[in-house]
């Protein structure tokens, strides 16, 4: 009679257990480093899965790591995420989708980018239409056209733009290039410097001296060192337009027009999604920011330094930063 009473009441607790617990499954999460703009994307991923029905601490756990923006630590970092067996492993950024590509043993773990520039030409996948064999994702690669058509309604009488890049980052000579084709279609002249490490920043930058204004672009050796880029800017009293928002709000440049990075994240979600209900990466397209997915803002302590009014058709923005 006890035998069967202890035997009963096991029974009684295991079925009294939450079975989320037991169904529990690791989503893994590889980033570049911390930074404002890159969590924006790791936490639109989690809040869309959230929606998916993918429930934090019942159905999922995350697991995170970063890089601390140093290449080298990469592989450590990847290993580790590998080792937690997660069902999925999201990668945000183009160096550790890159990294990720080698490092990953498991030909099985399906893999989500976001935040990659242009991940046809870093070669992660074989078109914008399809994912690879392994992985498919969410690119950050601005309307370049659309910047600069922003651009010009702040800067009416701009001839010129200067835009320094890496000349060692896929990404970085994506967007250069980008960025000259739509010059073009608008009657602007590009002036760009390769900025090859930290220290060339000031240097670079104020080589750019006597362009109309400087653009900085979504890299990442570049947008982490923004306050660099931003104080070489102003040293050359030239105004500076970011791709990420982060340098108007703190007002050490004039305005961004940037892809909205918690949209990056929810695409990216939506596709882990796809991968997780046993659809493949190629028979999925990698998602590309459309113009409606950008949002500006604009610097009211920079629009009085260069003694300008913010224009008529940007009136009804809400998007000024006091």
């Amino acid at each position: 009679m006890r035998r069967k009473f202890l035997t009963g009441a096991l029974c009684a607790l295991v079925a009294a257990a939450p079975l989320g617990a037991a169904a529990q499954k690791t989503i893994a999460i590889a980033s570049f480093g911390e930074h404002p703009t890159l969590n924006q994307a790791r936490d639109g991923f989690k809040a869309e899965l959230g929606r998916l029905g993918y429930r934090e601490g019942q159905d999922v756990v995350y697991s995170f790591g970063h890089g601390n923006f140093n290449p080298a630590l990469l592989p450590q970092i990847l290993a580790q995420q590998e080792a937690k067996d997660p069902i999925l492993l999201l990668t945000i950024t183009t160096p550790v989708t890159q990294a990720a590509r080698t490092i990953i043993k498991n030909p099985k773990l399906p893999i989500v980018f976001a935040a990659v520039s242009d991940p046809v030409r870093a070669g992660l996948v074989p078109s914008w239409d399809h994912g690879s064999d392994r992985m498919v994702g969410a690119s950050n690669f601005q309307d370049l056209e659309g910047v600069l058509r922003f651009a010009k309604e702040l800067l009416p009488n701009a001839k010129s733009v200067g835009l320094p890049f890496n000349p060692g980052e896929a990404n970085d000579v994506a967007q250069a290039d980008g960025m000259k084709a739509a010059a073009a279609k608008l009657g602007l002249e590009v002036k760009a410097v390769p900025v090859d490490s930290l220290g060339d920043i000031g240097p670079r930058v104020q080589s750019l001296r006597g362009v109309d204004f400087i653009y900085l672009l979504n890299s990442n050796l570049l947008m982490p060192a923004h306050p660099a880029v931003a104080s070489a800017a102003a040293q050359i009293n030239t105004p500076l337009i970011s791709a990420n928002p982060d340098p108007v709000l703190n007002h050490s440049a004039l305005a961004s027009f940037t892809v909205s990075y918690p949209k990056i994240g929810a695409a990216a979600a939506r596709l882990a999604d796809q991968l997780l209900k046993g659809m493949k990466p190629s028979e999925l397209a990698n998602y590309k920011p459309a113009y409606a997915d950008h949002e500006p803002k604009v610097s009211a302590k920079q629009l009085a330094k260069f003694n300008l009014r913010l224009p008529q058709s940007l009136a009804a923005c809400n998007c000024v930063v006091n």
